[in-house]
């Protein structure tokens, strides 16, 4: 597994956005991670926008849908998390890195399921900086953008970084899945919580709404159209769709809404 160690300078990592807002704070932000970089390095940065919309303010969700969304993302990425309802509080920021991979931000459950996934390298850190420079409610612009860039050429040797234990700052009531609608996409796809496991793609489950059924299929193609289905989407998890049509319309389906699985 991949070492936290400084990278090259010559060749710096994806620096990766996921929160649970878009523009115009994105931009001041994609503007800080430019002016923390050494001038010569500026041309090679590569800030991608992972996911903008991230439920508002649910922790739980995002750190279930960083989990899933990181697995495919190039290792010695830097990603610029920040679902923060404890801005501006004394809740701690700092990176963990786990999985080959860095992930910055408020500490405290974003990185629960990130830890979970891959507990034989993770790595904690708390970060100490100065409150005076912070605006009070957007350490995503002035703490961790920053702080991303400064981790993309030195890795664990930025200053400020501490090293905390591995239990630090967790959340071990949740579980390790959540059978909830944690997302709903453009399309009306509703993806849920729920890791779609082996055992789960050979069983022909079911998911339960109430006391609707949806059966699973494998793909949109391999039902009629209209139909609703459930499916193993293309970061693992379980989501329910309909083929040319918006499950959250037809189905009534909004984040937070309860699923059951036979």
């Amino acid at each position: 597994m991949a070492s936290p160690i400084a990278p090259s300078v010559e060749s710096l990592p994806q620096i990766l956005f996921f929160c649970d807002f878009g523009l115009p704070y994105t931009g001041q932000m994609r503007s800080r991670v430019l002016d923390a970089l050494p001038l010569k390095l500026r041309g090679q940065a590569q800030i991608i926008d992972l996911m903008l919309d991230v439920p508002a303010h649910d922790v739980r969700y995002a750190s279930v849908l960083l989990a899933a969304l990181a697995d495919g993302i190039s290792l010695r990425s830097v990603f610029v998390c920040v679902v923060d309802p404890g801005v501006g509080s004394d809740r701690p920021a700092g990176a963990v890195f786990a999985g080959g991979r860095w992930f910055v931000g408020p500490l405290g459950g974003l990185f629960e399921h990130i830890l979970r996934r891959w507990p034989d390298d993770a790595e904690v850190y708390s970060f100490e900086h100065d409150r005076g420079d912070l605006s009070a409610s957007f350490h995503g612009r002035d703490l961790f953008a920053p702080l991303a860039a400064r981790i993309a050429i030195q890795g664990k040797n930025v200053e400020g970084l501490k090293s905390l234990p591995i239990d630090a700052h967790r959340c071990p009531d949740w579980s390790d899945d959540v059978a909830q609608v944690i997302y709903v996409d453009g399309f009306g796809n509703a993806i849920t919580g729920v890791r779609a496991t082996q055992k789960w793609a050979e069983s022909n489950p079911i998911v339960c709404l109430g006391d609707t059924e949806i059966k699973s299929a494998r793909t949109f193609s391999d039902v009629p159209e209209g139909t609703v289905m459930a499916y193993e989407n293309a970061f693992g998890l379980i989501e329910i769709a309909v083929n040319r049509g918006s499950a959250a319309k037809q189905l009534g389906l909004v984040v937070g809404s309860h699923i059951r699985i036979k």
